[in-house]
């Protein structure tokens, strides 16, 4: 896009979705209580059939960080949460920040030296974790970590929280002791709320700096963007996205206590539970990722009432439009793609929720958002609709910098311009398409092969269920690419036949070979893991 020009997505914005907004300068915890002010009854979390309101909440969050200051904890020092989706998250999160701690989300099956180096990267001062994760921790810690534990229905039942490790802290023993008066530490906007550790599929994993100020950004872009869906103090969001992710973090936590709106919180993705879960609580949205709808489209659901479903948005890996189409058929709701990364806290580009959808694309760029396309080589902006180069983004929502990492912040970082390292293009009518990751793009003997190209075709086939595409080691040619691919339950097409497929449709150059397995690799929030593919080939 060039300087000064209006961007050509505007003209699909939603009516009264804004293109500029207006920005609160409050921390994080200030937003807790202006929304405690404003809707102290309403309820802000469910879990397990228990409600609690933003009144108890921000009384817990207000204990949790007096619990914290005294057990030592300073402004800026880091605080790690080690949990799935509970009540203890939303405290321990919201705690953290108002004794003026940094939070670290932490995926809880990460284990070992992955675990052990977050807490050492961070100088985590205290970590609060699930009980039968303390072990898990101890093996990792490092000298002087305070482990503080939780049973999963410890807010339900403090009795079932009974830790056995010595020096190990109950939370609700801390909770039950501490005062719930906030204890109104300053806190600039601008201090950073949450080290955000990025999944290490390209190397050592990097702590993303998101401010208060990004966070609250992010969550304000959002909220505009799904203005038309549902108001503040109406919204019923189902919590099953991790948020130890970003994606869950912002979309199904800092944004609806934003809104004054309610968590259905779920600490697993059980298909049977979340179905009675929208039957009985009815929540109007719904973020996760393609295999979570695909679950719900595909179940039998004539003995449930889905309708309540209004929007949803499906990240982390590309959403195949016969799901898209299905969860729409039986929920009534709108589905649509976005786009976002660590980095960015996460949202950069949404496709309007009552807008033009275009199958395959990550919608336009939302409020505030400047973007660039660029030749990943030369660095010079590209200005042709269709032509694929590395996306750059720039916006409020932007990290400071990655922790402790000044070389790999300058690489990323550039006259504030954030580059993304992923390959995208542009239509004429300003909605973005991902091509690849530029890691993972495979040049074969000089011919650039992209990924993303190939797993598209390949979904074509009536057979494949799934597929992942990776660059493979080649003595010859440096590498080729080689297609790992899952079939639908019932048909039996080999390797030969999905290759001749291949040969039959595709430039000779791009024909992969072929691996049919059981399942693909995937991370937490189901986004395939390539990089496995590629070790276990090697």
């Amino acid at each position: 896009m060039k300087n000064g020009s209006t961007p050509k997505w505007l003209k699909h914005y939603e009516p009264g979705v804004a293109a500029h907004l207006e920005y609160p300068q409050l921390n994080l915890g200030q937003v807790l209580q202006q929304t405690t002010d404003q809707f102290p009854d309403h309820p802000a979390f469910i879990f397990l059939d228990k409600e609690w309101t933003y009144r108890d909440f921000n009384e817990l969050a207000s204990k949790m960080a007096n619990a914290l200051i005294s057990l030592g904890l300073s402004v800026g020092d880091t605080v790690g949460l080690y949990l799935p989706n509970c009540p203890q998250f939303l405290i321990g999160y919201y705690g953290i920040l108002r004794a003026g701690g940094i939070v670290v989300p932490i995926n809880p099956m990460l284990t070992g030296n992955d675990l052990a180096f977050i807490i050492k990267d961070t100088g985590m001062k205290a970590i609060l974790t699930i009980t039968e994760a303390v072990n898990t921790i101890e093996q990792a810690k490092t000298p002087g970590l305070q482990i503080i534990s939780t049973a999963l229905t410890g807010l339900l039942e403090p009795a079932s929280n009974q830790p056995d490790s010595p020096g190990v802290l109950a939370l609700e023993e801390l909770l039950t002791s501490a005062s719930g008066a906030d204890p109104e530490i300053p806190i600039d906007p601008n201090a950073i709320a949450n080290l955000q550790y990025t999944g290490g599929t390209t190397g050592r994993s990097k702590g993303a700096m998101l401010s208060h100020a990004n966070l609250l950004a992010n969550a304000v872009q959002f909220r505009d963007w799904f203005k038309n869906v549902y108001t503040d103090g109406n919204g019923r969001f189902l919590g099953v996205i991790p948020f130890f992710h970003i994606y869950g973090l912002t979309t199904t936590f800092t944004s609806p206590i934003l809104t004054g709106s309610s968590i259905i919180l779920h600490s697993r993705f059980d298909i049977n539970e979340i179905m009675g879960s929208i039957n009985k609580y009815k929540p109007n949205l719904f973020m996760g990722v393609p295999a979570m709808y695909a679950a719900i489209a595909m179940r039998d659901s004539q003995d449930y009432d889905l309708s309540s479903i209004r929007a949803c948005v499906s990240g982390s890996s590309p959403l195949p439009p016969a799901i898209q189409e299905r969860f729409q058929q039986v929920t009534g709701g709108k589905l649509v793609e976005g786009y976002g990364l660590s980095e960015c806290s996460p949202i950069v580009t949404v496709t309007p929720i009552y807008g033009t959808v275009k199958p395959g694309s990550i919608g336009v760029p939302i409020a505030d958002t400047k973007i660039r396309i660029v030749d990943p080589e030369t660095q010079e902006e590209i200005t042709t609709s269709g032509e694929i180069g590395e996306l750059l983004v720039q916006g409020p929502q932007v990290m400071q910098g990655y922790w402790n990492n000044q070389v790999e912040t300058e690489l990323v970082l550039t006259d504030g311009w954030l580059h993304t390292g992923d390959l995208v293009y542009m239509d004429e009518d300003g909605y973005i398409f991902i091509a690849d990751r530029l890691k993972d793009m495979i040049i074969m003997g000089g011919e650039k092969i992209y990924p993303r190209e190939l797993e598209d075709f390949l979904y074509t086939h009536p057979s494949i269920k799934e597929v992942a595409v990776t660059g493979i080691p080649h003595s010859l040619r440096g590498e080729v690419p080689k297609a790992f691919v899952v079939l639908k339950d019932g048909v039996a097409t080999t390797e030969k036949e999905l290759r001749q497929y291949c040969i039959s449709n595709l430039s000779k150059f791009k024909v992969p070979k072929i691996e049919i397995i059981e399942a693909l690799p995937r991370n937490s929030v189901g986004k395939v893991l390539r990089r496995l593919l590629k070790e276990e080939e090697a």
